[in-house]
């Protein structure tokens, strides 16, 4: 069942992060990142847009198989992580090495954003709406749980009178991009990180 997440239920989001965005932690922490660093991010998302962060339960064996978090407006996200001062909280765990990488890390994550800013300027300025992850554990994968998670958050976006939502994802994402195009997203444009490239997406509710 989908249902809206709760703190305790970051832990598990945490370990579907890291296995279903592996290719990334490896890329920027050479997998040092800790889970609770993962934790941390995810709580700011879930108290900037707490009926926006689903998950999908399976209530026979009590395990989050799969989440997604979708926000009216990323620009709150940002707020957020500042007046709760969990950017200052995040940096002194980082200075006392509780979350696992160095300073390398940092560089390429400060890119990253930059690349992001760019993307924002480029081609959704104007789209505040936006899918910022999802994720579904490999043995549950096959089962439909990323369609319905879609659906729940676009649902979401629709009660809260969404016109326009954007996401972006990787092009060698086939399954991800299959899922996409079949709730009515297409494609606006490319975007590019240290990584590689992304194809920027964009639904009209």
């Amino acid at each position: 069942m989908v249902r809206c997440a709760k703190f305790s239920d970051l832990p598990q989001v945490a370990e579907i992060f890291r296995e279903a965005f592996s290719d990334s932690i490896e890329f920027y922490f050479n997998n040092r990142i800790k889970n609770s660093a993962i934790e941390d991010i995810f709580k700011v998302v879930l108290l900037a847009e707490p009926h926006g962060f689903l998950v999908y339960e399976d209530k026979e064996n009590k395990k989050i198989a799969g989440y997604i978090c979708v926000v009216k407006d990323i620009r709150k996200v940002w707020l957020v992580a500042v007046l709760s001062l969990s950017v200052f909280k995040w940096v002194i765990k980082w200075i006392f090495g509780l979350y696992g990488f160095g300073i390398k890390p940092i560089w390429k994550i400060l890119s990253n954003k930059l690349d992001f800013f760019k993307f924002q300027t480029k081609y959704a300025s104007g789209i505040s709406a936006q899918i910022l992850s999802i994720g579904t554990r490999k043995s549950y994968r096959g089962k439909n749980i990323g369609t319905k998670l879609v659906e729940a958050g676009l649902n979401f976006l629709k009660s809260k009178g969404v016109k326009q939502v954007k996401l972006e994802v990787r092009p060698d994402n086939l399954p991800a991009i299959k899922l996409y195009k079949k709730f009515g997203f297409y494609q606006i444009g490319m975007s590019q990180d240290p990584q590689g490239k992304w194809i920027v997406m964009k639904k009209d509710l």
